[in-house]
């Protein structure tokens, strides 16, 4: 299992950006599955360099060999110039080094060490983070700590919701954090990013590498509290710069910077606004697992009627809901047709979309990021068997409805509030042939570690991912018209990786499944 904050490390190796729409690329971050090839890809660079670092031992070792017996030399001559050239053979000796010794030393020196290492770097471009990866990390740490009320301090220390995980943040880590938070104008989770960068820094080679110093984190610091208006604090930062012994005295920059914020407190003497905490809304409360799980009004049964097969191999069912309706089934995926699935999914999984119905089009969006494969209903006899279980389960029939949806979600993984049905009109090509999506079938195909639970805020319930489980409702009510109760959203994946397949049941075959809508008197 990668965690969080060890994706956030290999990521930030990379600093870039991108358009949430660009459909060319395929984002590393929203999948865990993607996710796992960069440490194969670390381990190879790894090593490459090391081979890099071998040759240019050897050549290193060769000239100060050289250096060594070179001087030798000259030290015996510089003693006694005179007596050192009287000597035929020390001449003759002399002048042969320094027009022939010379000259090769210099076409050794000039010579490329690492060349075919350099060349392998190249080859392996195509596999590492595109331009996007890191931005997209950012944001979704950004979202992780949104969600579930996390600290920069915390995280930077391997400690995940009050958690400890043995893995800790960089300097450089935390100082891109802060960096790209301050870039979208988020001046307060930039602000305590860039303060942990400062508490964690110590001078190394990959600082030096970045032409990053302590001086240039506290600079940004200071900008950020400016940005919040807490002036005498920024001075105070700014004045603590100043006095490091790496900053000129003759920092023109920054001592103009230190005048006028000091004319801005004398002038306006500002107060110092606290920014109020926010409440978390009804989708955070649900992820953070706030909401009563379970009414005690409703209960489990064994469910032996919703087929004639159900007679002889019931099912666990534990009713959450009726208003909407909204099940649990436990032990309806096995642990083979799991590995089948995600073994099945692993080549093909594309990043997900959401349809739009304005363009008429499926499009890339920030507010989901996960991966995902679709398989036809008759794949394969994994996919019939999973097809057949849900008719179980449901009582509906299949045909017309959509292909089983294999999902993976990645670094912060998570699908905000939605609804499953369209809401358009009934002639819209999207519904026209089948109708809109009756129900909803997700089975969680692993544990989460901490995080990904399905959240619904209207009627304050959340349903959390259990191996072999699946949750089952229902988007329409007994009019076919869109349930609005049913919102809901697929929490952010804190640590662990979240795989579930999903079936939208449409509704057009439902006809003779279903009690006839009935007006209330």
């Amino acid at each position: 299992m990668m965690y969080l904050v060890q994706i956030l490390c290999l990521l930030f190796v990379i600093r870039c950006g991108v358009s949430e729409n660009d459909e060319n690329f395929d984002s590393l971050t929203t999948s865990v599955a993607g996710l796992e090839q960069l440490i194969e890809t670390e381990f190879i660079l790894i090593q490459n360099l090391e081979y890099y670092a071998d040759e240019l031992q050897d050549k290193l070792y060769i000239i100060r060999s050289l250096v060594t017996n070179l001087r030798e030399e000259n030290n015996k001559a510089r003693q006694n110039p005179g007596y050192y050239v009287s000597i035929p053979t020390n001449v003759l000796s002399l002048v042969r080094r320094l027009q022939k010794d010379w000259v090769y030393l210099d076409i050794y020196m000039k010579q490329s060490v690492g060349e075919k290492q350099i060349k392998a770097l190249h080859e392996h471009w195509s596999h590492l983070p595109q331009p996007g990866d890191v931005d997209e990390a950012v944001k979704a740490i950004s979202r992780l700590q949104d969600t579930y009320e996390l600290q920069a301090a915390d995280l930077a220390d391997g400690l995940i919701n009050g958690k400890k995980y043995d893995t800790k943040l960089t300097t450089l880590d935390c100082y891109t954090m802060g960096y790209e938070l301050f870039n979208q104008n988020d001046y307060i989770k930039a602000g305590y990013w860039l303060y942990a960068a400062t508490q964690l820094y110590e001078d190394d080679v990959m600082l030096r590498l970045h032409d990053l110093s302590n001086a240039k984190i506290m600079e940004l610091y200071a900008e950020t509290l400016l940005r919040q208006m807490r002036y005498q604090d920024a001075l105070s930062v700014m004045k603590v710069v100043q006095a490091l012994p790496s900053t000129p005295a003759t920092n023109s920059q920054l001592l103009r910077k230190i005048n006028e914020v000091d004319l801005h407190i004398k002038t306006y003497n500002p107060r110092v606004v606290p920014h109020p905490k926010r409440e978390p809304t009804d989708y955070e409360r649900g992820c953070r697992g706030e909401f009563t799980t379970h009414n005690t009004k409703f209960y489990c049964i064994y469910n032996k009627t919703t087929t004639a097969f159900l007679k002889l191999a019931p099912l666990k069912m534990e009713i959450i809901s009726l208003d909407p309706y909204l099940v649990i089934f436990h032990d309806v995926m096995s642990d083979g047709e799991i590995r089948s699935l995600q073994e099945m999914a692993k080549p093909i999984l594309r990043r997900a979309t959401v349809y739009n119905e304005e363009r008429k089009r499926s499009e890339v969006v920030s507010r989901r990021t996960s991966k995902f494969a679709w398989f036809y209903d008759h794949t394969n006899e994994i996919t019939e068997r999973i097809n057949k279980r849900i008719e179980d389960m449901t009582g509906f029939d299949l045909d017309g409805s959509e292909m089983l949806q294999v999902m993976n979600y990645g670094l912060g993984g998570h699908y905000d509030t939605h609804f499953d049905f369209f809401n358009v009109s009934m002639t819209a090509d999207i519904v026209a042939m089948q109708g809109d999506r009756k129900a909803t079938v997700l089975f969680y195909m692993t544990d989460v570690d901490q995080g990904g639970a399905t959240v619904f805020p209207n009627i304050q319930t959340a349903v959390f991912p259990k191996k072999g489980t699946a949750v089952m409702w229902y988007n329409l009510n007994n009019r076919f018209q869109g349930d609005y109760k049913t919102l809901h959203a697929g929490c952010p994946v804190l640590v662990g990786s979240k795989w579930v397949t999903n079936k939208w049941v449409r509704e057009r075959n439902q006809m003779f499944r279903l009690p006839c809508y009935k007006e209330q008197s």
